[in-house]
């Protein structure tokens, strides 16, 4: 089943409830990897900007879960990540002789690993049980993850209005099919630049 139109239906069905309950799965431990709580953020946008909810609501779920979301995470990762690397193991081996680092980088540059990192796909699911790993205070901890939780809201909310507003433009200009016509082919150009910026791999000498 094609994820973007479950997000949708199940969004006007149970409105910012469910985004509150995506933005705290997706940071509060590593299954968070599996919400989209971003795209669902957006999803919500586009049903505001179409009249079947209001926008206070879903932007007070979106902060408030991601806000929760990462409590959660910063303290699983307090009490979870000292006693794995006491046990040893896999996750001793790839975190023990890094734990150092990564206390340097949160007690130095929190503004780039707890703000910043918030903003970005895949590490913001990571960061808050990073962040109780390492020694970085709760207190010092909580406004940096705030204005980074809401500029994580902010820049989905925008994408929102700026899709929804992109494709009514595309449908005036070109209906429906061409719309998705001129996406697809904008999708591929991108992908195809992308591919080719990439520096080629090093050929074995032989």
């Amino acid at each position: 089943m094609n994820l973007v139109p479950l997000i949708f239906e199940q969004l006007t069905i149970h409105g910012p409830w469910l985004l509150f309950v995506m933005a705290i799965l997706e940071t509060c431990f590593v299954t968070g990897l599996m919400v989209p709580s971003g795209l669902a953020t957006s999803a919500a946008t586009i049903i505001v900007l179409e009249g079947d909810l209001a926008l206070a609501p879903v932007v007070v779920a979106a902060v408030c879960g991601g806000w929760v979301g990462d409590t959660l995470g910063f303290w699983i990762g307090r009490a979870w990540g000292a006693r794995v690397l006491r046990q040893g193991g896999r996750w001793q081996a790839l975190l023990g002789g890094r734990l150092q680092e990564v206390e340097d980088l949160f007690g130095r540059h929190p503004v780039y690993s707890v703000t910043v990192a918030r903003l970005i796909s895949f590490v913001r699911t990571v960061m808050p049980m990073a962040a109780g790993m390492s020694g970085l205070s709760y207190r010092r901890y909580v406004p940096y993850e705030f204005v980074g939780v809401v500029g994580w809201a902010a820049i989905y909310v925008s994408i929102g209005f700026a899709g929804r507003e992109g494709w009514q433009a595309a449908t005036r200009m070109f209906g429906v099919g061409g719309a998705i016509g001129f996406a697809l082919v904008g999708v591929t150009a991108y992908l195809v630049v992308r591919r080719r910026g990439r520096p080629a791999a090093p050929q074995d000498a032989g």
